[in-house]
């Protein structure tokens, strides 16, 4: 929780003081569409992040499984999101089995400003 205070002044009224009490909680991961290809092949999605704000906002991606799946784009490296122009990260898909056993990940873009969670549910 996090607790902060507003004042303002009126000539005529005089002092007003409102304190605020407010809760953040983690948000809520996107589930991606399902992504289905035949052995041997590969599948390909676009995942889109934006601002909502004026920031530019550095984001360090994290996938946790690397075996089925690649995000293109510079893992080592943070990416920007800005509010001009949203950023499009290509998600590959790539089965390496028969069925949808540890053929799931979830895709983290993570910043001290904001934390991006996506859940994928691909087979």
């Amino acid at each position: 929780m996090f607790v902060c205070s507003i004042l303002m002044y009126h000539d005529v009224i005089g002092e007003i003081w409102y304190q605020l009490q407010m809760t953040a909680y983690p948000p809520v991961p996107t589930t991606l569409p399902n992504m289905e290809c035949e052995l041997g092949r590969w599948m390909r999605q676009e995942i889109v992040l934006c601002v909502p704000t004026d920031d530019v906002i550095r984001v360090e991606p994290i996938l946790s499984n690397t075996n089925n799946f690649q995000l293109e784009c510079n893992m080592s490296m943070p990416l920007e999101i800005s509010d001009a122009t949203p950023l499009v990260i290509p998600l590959t898909f790539i089965p390496s089995m028969i069925g949808t056993a540890d053929q799931t990940a979830t895709i983290v873009f993570k910043s001290d400003q904001v934390c991006i969670f996506i859940r994928t549910c691909l087979y």
